[in-house]
């Protein structure tokens, strides 16, 4: 699998677990405080780590 396989599949997978927490979120699935801080923390890293894999593959397709 090369690099922008795995960038794609990664992104994916990410997105589709931010769409589900937050769809959970609307629903008002969270009973806690604690469970809603720990999600919105969830969903948070998650668009991190998107902001980060996006980041890092825009420098490998310009170079490609």
């Amino acid at each position: 699998m090369d690099a922008l396989n795995l960038a794609e599949y990664l992104l994916k997978d990410i997105r589709q677990q931010k769409a589900d927490m937050t769809q959970r979120l609307a629903d008002g699935a969270v009973e806690t405080i604690q469970d809603y801080r720990f999600m919105v923390g969830q969903i948070r890293g998650l668009t991190y780590c998107e902001e980060e894999i996006r980041a890092a593959m825009k420098g490998v397709i310009e170079d490609g």
